[in-house]
Order: C-alpha cells, then sequence, then structure tokens
C-alpha cells in the first residue's frame, strides 16, 4: 500500500466508524457503520480488511491536538464553559432521542429506514451500465452493493463536478424527474439531508451513496449560479437555499447572522409586493346559460366528429352539459361519440 493511498484515508474518523461497527447499540448500527467503513476503504483504494491493516500500523503515538485542554482553558477563561457545553449536549441528546423515536414510528423498523428509497433504486438503475460494484452485508444476511467505480472513475473523486464524465452526469440526472424549478430542486436537497440526518441516528454518521452525492452536487448547483431564474418564485427559493445552506452547518438550530443578505431579501419582499398589488388583474366575467348555449351549439355545428369531452374541454364547460345540448340539437345527434 503506498503512502499516496494510505494518505486518502481519514484514519480519526475511520477510526470511530469501526468502533461503532465493533461496538453498536444495535445490529442496525452496526450494519450501517461497516457499510460506511467499507465505503471510506473503497475511496482510499483498498479493502476493509486493508484499511482496518493500515490502522493497526500505525503505531506512532500522534502530537497532542490542538485542542487538548481546550476546555480547560475556556473554563478558566469564562467560567461555568464546560457547564454550558454539558447542558448543549444534553439538549442534543433529547433532541436525537425524541427524533429517533419518530423516525422509528414513522417508517415502522431500522430495517426500512435503511432500505432504498425510490429515489435511490432510480438512481442505482440509472447507473447500472457505468459501475463497478463492491459489497456490504447487513445483519440479516442481504448483500447490499455500492459503486466503487463510476465510467472508469473512481468513485471516491467523484466529488468534484469536473470529475463526472457526460455519460454519467446524464444518466444520474435522467434517472428520475429533474425539478423544473427552483423552489422544487431545494426541496430535494432537503429531503436527501433529512434521510442522511435520520440514518445517522441510528448509525452514527450516514454517507450518501455517490450516485445521490452527485445528484446532490447537480442540484446545489442550480440553486447557487447554474439554472438563471424564470419567475419571482426561483428568486425568492435562491434566498431560502442561502439562508438554509448557511443553518444546516450547525448541530444546534442556528439562525444565520447575515444583516447584509437579511437586507436584500427584506427588500426583494417589499417590491414583490408592490408588483403584485400593481399588476394588472385578469378580468373575469361570468358566461350566462345563454352564452354557453350559444358556444356549444356553435362548436357541434362547426366540429359534429368532436366527442362530449374534447369539445367540454376546448370551451370550459362539463362533457354532461355538451351532451345535453348534442340530444337538444338534431341536427348532430347522429354525430355523437
Amino acid at each position: 500500500m503506498t503512502t499516496r493511498t494510505a494518505s486518502k484515508l481519514d484514519t480519526t474518523k475511520f477510526q470511530k466508524v469501526c468502533a461503532l461497527m465493533r461496538d453498536g447499540a444495535t445490529e442496525g448500527e452496526r450494519a450501517a457503520a461497516k457499510h460506511r467503513a467499507e465505503t471510506m476503504a473503497a475511496k482510499a483504494s483498498m479493502t476493509l480488511q486493508e484499511a482496518v491493516s493500515n490502522l493497526d500500523m500505525a503505531t506512532t503515538p500522534k502530537p497532542a491536538s490542538f485542542f487538548d485542554g481546550f476546555d480547560d482553558w475556556m473554563e478558566e477563561k469564562e467560567p461555568g464553559w464546560k457547564a454550558e457545553r454539558a447542558r448543549e449536549k444534553a439538549e442534543r441528546k433529547a433532541r436525537d432521542d425524541v427524533r429517533r423515536a419518530a423516525v422509528l414510528e414513522q417508517h415502522g423498523s431500522e430495517e426500512f429506514l435503511f432500505a432504498r428509497t425510490m429515489s435511490e433504486i432510480a438512481l442505482d438503475a440509472a447507473i447500472e451500465p457505468f459501475a463497478t460494484w463492491e459489497y456490504w452485508t447487513d445483519p440479516d444476511g442481504t448483500r447490499h452493493r455500492y459503486a466503487s467505480t463510476l465510467d472508469g472513475m473512481d468513485a471516491g473523486i467523484l466529488w468534484k463536478e469536473q470529475e463526472i464524465t457526460p455519460a454519467v452526469r446524464r444518466a444520474i440526472i435522467e434517472a428520475y424527474p429533474w425539478p423544473s424549478k427552483l423552489d422544487d430542486a431545494l426541496r430535494e436537497v432537503k429531503e436527501w439531508d433529512q434521510l442522511r440526518l435520520d440514518r445517522g441516528l441510528f448509525c452514527g454518521e450516514w454517507s450518501h451513496y455517490v450516485e445521490v452525492e452527485i445528484r446532490i452536487r447537480f442540484l446545489e448547483r442550480e440553486l447557487n449560479e447554474g439554472r438563471p431564474a424564470t419567475s419571482l418564485d426561483d428568486i425568492q427559493a435562491r434566498f431560502n437555499w442561502k439562508r438554509y445552506e448557511f443553518e444546516r452547518q450547525w448541530l444546534d438550530p442556528t439562525e444565520r447572522d447575515d444583516p447584509f443578505l437579511d437586507r436584500i431579501e427584506a427588500d426583494f419582499g417589499i417590491l414583490r409586493r408592490a408588483f403584485t398589488r400593481s399588476a394588472p388583474q385578469p378580468i373575469t366575467t361570468r358566461r350566462t346559460n345563454a352564452v354557453k348555449q350559444a358556444t356549444v351549439l356553435s362548436m357541434l355545428d362547426a366540429h359534429p366528429e368532436l366527442s362530449d369531452r374534447e369539445i367540454a374541454r376546448r370551451i370550459g364547460v362539463s362533457p354532461q352539459t355538451v351532451n345535453t345540448w348534442r340530444k337538444k340539437h338534431p341536427v348532430q345527434r347522429d354525430h355523437a361519440r
């Protein structure tokens, strides 16, 4: 194993994942941790066994971390620091416990939570022609596959958009309908984030399959700069995205503190409301029954070959109305379908 290969493995994080794989509280947690460890090893061009051996060989003690003793230093500087951090940790655990119970109630079991969603299944099928597969096994003995390469490229380096081949890009974008509006793109990003967080409640940390990560990357590019806005709703969606992008990076609920962006978003809201009030409103008039009758009869005269349903669609009445006047209009009765 070369130094270059070994350097691709985050040994600190890998060691924590291996600990969960060995000591996880539930079978689902241990299986998910094993999948995570196998994925990390594959990104470093190693098997799981090779990566574990790499940890065993790392016998040289590391220098003390910069953060060693940080809490003691902060406690001396700001008395009560440790108590405040302990309180935050306890609140976070309580929130996670509540959320974990809600997730189990929603999905029924850990098995269903970790089962591939319809979107994951569609993406898996889309990359089938380009993928080289490796496998991990859950506690029930079921084998699950994941892509180690895509179109000849190591899946571990496909986090950079320029490394993704056009064929893989097209397959992932077309795996299922691409969002037509920026608000829909943001909604999908949030759904993927929520799935990652929900699964992480049971396995310590969940990383999406590479094809999912690639789709998320494309969605985020659309939200950032990839797609010009075509409506006021698109602009608002972009504001919403920038707020969400900041707030999702924190473990605890944290509101964005950016007066400049807040001011721009508020100004946009003011202008949007003013534009909506001043925009010409469509003129709508209620058609009388006599007008509807005349319109139906005119259409029957002009297009007797059309069905009741098609005439109704064209002029905005019910098929029953068309059928009623067709029966009362003997000249056209023989043309009814």
